[in-house]
């Protein structure tokens, strides 16, 4: 295929910037490798060229149809092809010793660090249960990814006592990584902005300062390209200037895919650019090789209303194709098995499974979908994400539930003895399983033994405490019905405690998966209603065994959308389509993060290639509550021309649509703020479908102030939120509660 127009000329340009916008499906890559294949014919020497992008997947590509192109007319293995991070540990390795790394310095990875952190937070003699390794972790890397040190941290707005913990473990932190030898990901930008920086300082040392390498470098490059500009943090855009301060610089990027401001990418970074770097040429590549018209046309009306973007039309001779189809139906299990109908009806009449991809918001919403794939003998693949009851999480608590059936069984109490995290080490286990294997014992026996060879008395102290914790659990939930079994195990082993602790939106999504474990079951004892714990861990034990047994070569493939990026398929489903699931309900009260979750709908509809179908359902159970289905405002978007509404479904209005009463919760009889008057109307609360919960939301207390919410259980007036405040974690009714909306 030849360069169409606007492709050529963003090949061409020479002698300004150049931001190229590159729309979905419009061969940005083409655009990138043609551009360097056309500056190596022009004679620039291959060292002389840098192309900078995300990940090692996209560079070895990248490099690949440069090599294609060249056909061994230049030496394109001197390019400097690779990742922000790779090109970082590149100019360390070499001349890093002036900020004291060796040119043999470790990279640690997430596990190491954690493991540093850990020992930087038992010497600053923290709370544990409110400072956890990977949640102060997380404040450090928003501030690399803006390139402030400990010393900056008030601009990332904390409150106290945070910001002096977090500013106290980041220098402590940062000291043990130097006397390592090591950084982490964030250090090799941090650290290479950091040397670009104090090189381009006034020379004091005469003509020796022209010798320096590193100044050399700031002069070596001739060429610079970007892709995915619309990704880059404030340090990444920082390295960019300053390696291309005498080269001409050319950024490609699409402003209305950027779709990960939640991991520290700023999408002004690319609106900004001609703003910033003066002479800037803009070419904006619209002509789509990959959707059907209705398809971009479905796209195109819902970005247009983001108001932060630069603007473009996508376009194609391709014709009009399908119109885009938006499905009704009653409820999740109803928009699952439809899916999987028809998938398997295709399938069965020679469509390839590869060709179909389901997409979802949250990994949360997978649970429903699975099942039905695997009922209809379809296999899954999911991308970015492991199968519901694959999720350590779930194995977690369904190891706990094992355990208190069976606790003899030592693969399911191998599995918790140190989740979550309670000092037992790797050397603890190790002696407490040669202990076992010894005398012939179960695990669990050795536990009660009370006695293990070897290990210490701090240790042995460790797993008397859990062995006690596990029996305290067996008998308080012996008799216990199965819907209140999940939500003991939770509290009593501080399993929502400890993942609260940790501020993350990895926390946030595991909660999340949680939460819907809670629905699972409550949705297995309506249906079940004399069910017995035994017979729900045989449910899940052959739902995970079907799920591994299904025929791989018809498996369909589950993602969500921000996995979905850069992908295509012939047919794409996109489901729930319901205001506060798609858009997420935590982005309602800030327009920024509305934005990008416009600029996130618009990533999937321009995932489909021939045929997409949007699903939304009249009322949906997600994360243990049901709510009453508003079709999402990205579906309200669309033009009327190009969609086709399939199967609507009247609102149900009998009292039958609302969810039956639940037995009383494990909890039931804590009552706080007994007598007061509550903030919330009880009867606001009946029934729960009109109160839209979700991890993470923000929620008043009258004494406690500004709670996170973390979990919930109940309905109408013995709902109870669990709550993470600055003081700790509480469980509180909610009638007692400010909820918003």
């Amino acid at each position: 295929m030849s360069l169409n127009p606007e492709q050529q000329r963003a090949v061409a340009h020479r002698g300004s910037p150049l931001l190229v916008l590159a729309g979905a499906g419009t061969g940005k890559t083409r655009v990138i490798t043609h551009r360097v294949a056309q500056l190596l014919d022009e004679g620039v020497p291959p060292w002389r060229i840098l192309a900078v992008t995300f990940t090692n997947k996209a560079a070895e590509e990248m490099r690949q149809r440069i090599d294609r192109l060249c056909e061994g007319r230049h030496a394109t293995r001197e390019i400097w092809v690779g990742t922000f991070h790779a090109i970082c540990a590149r100019i360390l390795r070499r001349w890093g010793q002036p900020i004291g790394l060796s040119p043999h310095f470790t990279i640690y990875d997430t596990s190491d660090s954690s493991a540093v952190m850990a020992r930087v937070l038992e010497s600053l003699n923290v709370p544990e249960k409110l400072y956890t390794p990977r949640g102060v972790l997380t404040w450090i890397d928003r501030a690399k990814n803006r390139g402030l040190g400990p010393e900056s941290l008030d601009r990332l707005d904390l409150v106290e006592p945070v910001r002096s913990v977090v500013a106290k473990a980041y220098a402590k932190y940062q000291g043990l990584l130097i006397a390592a030898d090591a950084c982490d990901f964030g250090d090799l930008l941090v650290h290479t902005v950091a040397l670009l920086r104090s090189s381009e300082r006034p020379n004091q040392g005469g003509q020796l300062g022209d010798t320096d390498p590193v100044r050399a470098l700031l002069r070596r490059f001739q060429h610079v390209v970007v892709d995915e500009f619309q990704d880059t943090n404030p340090i990444q855009a920082e390295l960019v200037d300053r390696l291309a301060g005498r080269a001409e610089l050319c950024v490609v990027g699409d402003d209305d895919q950027a779709i990960y401001g939640w991991r520290g990418a700023d999408v002004a970074q690319i609106l900004e650019f001609a703003g910033h770097h003066a002479g800037t040429e803009t070419v904006r590549l619209e002509h789509n090789y990959r959707s059907t018209g209705h398809i971009l046309h479905c796209a195109d009306a819902v970005i247009r209303r983001n108001a932060g973007r630069l603007g473009k039309t996508l376009w194609t001779d391709a014709g009009d194709g399908e119109r885009v189809r938006v499905l009704k139906l009653e409820d999740e299990r109803m928009e699952a098995r439809w899916v999987a109908r028809e998938i398997r009806a295709a399938i069965d009449d020679e469509a390839s499974p590869e060709e179909f991809a389901i997409f979802y918001r949250t990994h949360a919403q997978s649970r429903a979908i699975e099942d039905a794939l695997r009922t209809s003998g379809l296999g899954v693949r999911i991308v970015g994400g492991v199968a519901f009851y694959e999720r350590a999480e779930i194995k977690d608590i369904i190891a706990y539930m094992v355990v208190l059936q069976n606790p003899a069984s030592d693969a399911h109490l191998a599995r918790i003895l140190n989740r979550p995290a309670r000092g037992i080490g790797k050397t603890t286990e190790e002696k407490l399983f040669a202990h076992a294997t010894a005398r012939g014992i179960s695990l669990w026996a050795a536990l009660l033994g009370g006695s293990v060879a070897g290990v210490s008395a701090g240790a042995a102290k460790k797993l008397a405490g859990l062995a006690a914790m596990l029996e305290e659990l067996r008998a308080e939930t012996t008799g216990m019905g199965l819907d209140r079994v999940v939500a003991t195990i939770l509290e009593v082993t501080g399993y929502r405690e400890a993942l609260a602790a940790d501020d993350d939106d990895e926390a946030r999504t595991r909660l999340e998966n949680l939460q819907e474990l809670l629905g699972n079951v409550e949705e297995f004892v309506a249906e079940h209603p004399d069910a017995s714990l035994a017979e729900y861990l045989e449910q899940t034990s052959l739902a995970g065994g079907e799920r591994g047994e299904g025929d791989r070569s018809r498996a369909i493939t589950l993602m969500t959308v921000h996995s979905a990026k850069g992908l295509e398929y012939d047919y794409v489903y996109l489901t729930g389509m319901e205001e506060r699931v798609f858009p997420h309900a935590r982005v309602f009260d800030d327009p920024t993060q509305m934005e990008e979750e416009r600029r996130l709908a618009y990533v999937a509809i321009t995932r489909a290639r021939k045929r997409l179908t949007l699903t939304m359902v009249e009322r949906r159970r997600l994360y243990g509550q049901v709510q009453m289905g508003t079709p999402s405002r990205f579906v309200l978007d669309l033009p009327a021309p190009s969609i086709d509404a399939v199967g609507q479904r009247p609102r149900p209005t009998t009292e039958s649509a609302r969810p039956a009463a639940r037995a009383p919760r494990w909890n039931d009889d804590v009552v706080y703020d007994a007598g007061s008057d509550p903030t919330l109307d009880a009867d606001e609360l009946d029934g729960a479908p009109g109160i839209a919960l979700y991890v993470g939301m923000a929620i008043r207390h009258r004494d406690f102030g500004e709670g996170e919410l973390i979990g919930w259980q109940g309905m109408g007036q013995n709902l109870k939120l669990h709550l993470r405040f600055r003081t700790g974690n509480k469980t509180i009714l909610a009638r007692f509660c400010d909820i918003p909306g």
